[in-house]
């Protein structure tokens, strides 16, 4: 098995040709960091940002994806997470609570805008999927879903709140990605980011069992990454993402992915569950937020 996937690793290699263009700050020449049997991990050297190289198709998302693939997932909506999002609303957009519109991009079937609209709020939502957004509306019927790119998407008026949830990580260019919410946004209304953070001790030690195998070990590095994860964000490099795209960061959190959400094994679920539990010993967290709001001319 393991010489099989050398020598399969080594021909995906040759045939594929690299793309080293960073996609958050253009810069050419990223080196190759890690490399696996389905994709290359490259890092900048201008702003750190590490991304994939993929040797295979990439993620199509089908039906499939939502509903097989990914099922622990989405049986699991993540309510504990909406309601601190909407403790984050409340936060920064304190009067405008009555009737706040809100839109989620990359809503997927839509459980984001179904809890918030439980709450009150004219939420919506919009993902590239139609499988997702016709699942969402008519099995689920959730109202005001909406099959669209961010990039394409021309709302009849901008929006107070805008989330983004464990969904940066997929797009292939994040910078025209941020820009279209960008101008779906109001001018004061602001925007929260949730993506991983490739610089958290789960990666770092998925990094050194790569390393120390010498390349031997990458089962752990390529089931963090996920081949349908394109983007590899640590905090300098959302940070760059996020300013060319014209935002500021006003506020900052952490926090890992519910367990019950993941799709692991047993033995990978218990430790995935001791290294959350020494999350708040090193202060290191799978996953990181942002609140944002729009840069005002001349910032």
């Amino acid at each position: 098995m393991g010489n099989k996937a050398s020598s399969d690793h080594k021909g995906a290699e040759q045939a594929t040709p690299i793309n080293d263009v960073c996609p958050i700050c253009s810069t050419p020449g990223a080196r190759t960091a890690y490399s696996l049997p389905r994709f290359d991990l490259l890092v900048c050297s201008h702003c750190t940002h590490l991304f994939s190289n993929l040797k295979v198709e990439p993620e199509s998302y089908e039906a499939d994806y939502f509903l097989e693939s990914n099922k622990e997932h989405w049986d699991n909506p993540e309510e504990v997470l909406f309601d601190q999002l909407d403790s984050l609303v409340r936060e920064y957009m304190p009067n405008a609570r009555e009737s706040l519109r809100t839109l989620d991009v990359g809503t997927a079937i839509g459980y984001l805008p179904r809890h918030f609209g439980a709450l009150g709020y004219e939420s919506w939502g919009v993902d590239v999927s139609e499988e997702a957004i016709r699942y969402g509306t008519e099995q689920l019927n959730i109202p005001r879903l909406q099959a669209a790119m961010i990039e394409d998407f021309k709302p009849a008026q901008p929006f107070p709140v805008i989330t983004n949830i464990y969904v940066i990580e997929h797009v292939p260019d994040p910078v025209p990605f941020l820009e279209g919410i960008r101008r779906s946004l109001s001018h004061d209304g602001i925007f929260i980011c949730m993506t991983v953070d490739s610089n958290s001790m789960i990666f770092a030690l998925a990094k050194l069992l790569y390393r120390l195998s010498g390349g031997r070990s990458f089962a752990a590095l390529e089931r963090i990454c996920e081949v349908h994860h394109l983007n590899h964000f640590n905090r300098q490099s959302l940070d760059y993402a996020l300013d060319r795209a014209g935002f500021e960061a006003i506020h900052r959190f952490n926090q890992n992915l519910p367990l019950p959400t993941l799709t692991l094994r047993p033995l990978q679920r218990v430790a995935v569950a001791i290294l959350y539990g020494l999350s708040p010993l090193f202060n290191s967290w799978f996953l990181q937020g942002v609140v944002c709001r729009s840069k005002r001319s001349g910032s």
